[in-house]
């Protein structure tokens, strides 16, 4: 395969109405530029299981979801749902459902998921502006069958993490806690689940868990010391390299990804590199660990640049196209 598809979510704006899709080149890095693909306004999230691309949407001041069959050359509406106030922040899917995590709701919609469409199953209220932003599962991993199958959701704005148990009708079931003003917002499981890194975005700092506890094994600071910034920093996407040996963390208004190596004893910063623009919402890394993306929501656009698989290392800039206001990134 010497080309990637890939999707776009996008905040919505003059220049920015939906999904976008573009392709790019594994031989160099080079990128197409995007273009519409489905209107979905305010999709600033995109979740994609096999052929099926998921994406909060607003229209006609209805606020809710969409699913996709992206298989044929045309995108194919599966299935729509509108029962929020304002568009989710996060979409994923797992297990035959699709879920939606709503940051100034303070809630988890539950979707059953069929090739006849959606539905919604269940409405989990956590607390009014609580933060959700992200939707993490623990317990089913890969081929193993577990008794236990956790759903985590960082609540930024409550400095917690929600822990359910899906198998419970989602009942709550433990939290992660932390001080006041951490924010925690995105995390990431190691490839066997054995550790969370979770990102924060008020501290900027990545918190590393052994799973089972409920504290942090240790706490890393994300910025450089001393550094001064015009805008508070805040810290957003969190994502491992294919072969599960280096971490990558995007922060905002400092305009960095930060690189760490992984072993036995925890992570270690290896690099700091330029986003290559202005706010990067979020970063993906391609399948083979040689080129990673940044999706700079203000300028900058999207960024691909060279990845060293051995080392973790950023190399230089490969491409860059124009991407108003996008904020989220899938590879199909």
């Amino acid at each position: 395969m010497n080309k990637l598809t890939g999707y776009l979510g996008t905040y919505a704006s003059p220049e920015s109405l939906g999904i976008y899709r573009f392709s790019l080149d594994l031989k160099d890095g080079s990128l197409s530029r995007p273009e519409l693909y489905y209107n979905a306004p305010d999709c600033k999230y995109l979740s994609l299981d096999g052929t099926m691309l998921a994406a909060p949407e607003n229209k006609g001041g209805l606020a809710g979801v969409c699913l996709l069959d992206i298989s044929a050359k045309e995108p194919v509406l599966i299935g729509e749902a509108f029962h929020e106030t304002a568009p989710a922040c996060y979409v994923t899917q797992d297990c035959g459902h699709l879920y939606t995590a709503n940051y100034h709701e303070g809630s988890v919609l539950v979707y059953d998921r069929s090739p006849e469409g959606i539905k919604l199953a269940k409405r989990i209220h956590i607390a009014p502006k609580a933060g959700c932003h992200q939707i993490l599962f623990h317990g089913r991993i890969m081929m193993v069958p577990c008794l236990l199958h956790y759903m985590l959701v960082p609540c930024l704005l409550l400095d917690s993490v929600k822990i359910y148990d899906c198998d419970r009708d989602y009942s709550l079931v433990g939290e992660l806690t932390f001080p006041k003003g951490t924010g925690p917002r995105h995390g990431i499981f190691d490839p066997f689940h054995h550790r969370l890194f979770l990102v924060s975005e008020l501290s900027n700092q990545v918190f590393l868990y052994q799973a089972g506890e409920t504290a942090p094994r240790e706490v890393y600071s994300i910025l450089p010391q001393g550094a001064v910034y015009h805008e508070p920093p805040a810290s957003a996407a969190v994502r491992l390299s294919p072969d599960g040996r280096f971490l990558y963390v995007s922060t905002r208004f400092a305009d960095l990804i930060t690189v760490y190596s992984i072993d036995g004893s925890g992570l270690h910063q290896i690099q700091q590199a330029g986003c290559g623009g202005v706010h990067p919402r979020d970063i993906i890394l391609t399948p083979d660990g040689r080129y990673l993306l940044s999706v700079n929501r203000t300028r900058g656009g999207l960024v691909c640049f060279g990845l060293d698989p051995e080392s973790g290392r950023i190399l230089g800039l490969c491409s860059r196209v124009p991407a108003p206001e996008a904020v989220s990134v899938v590879l199909a």
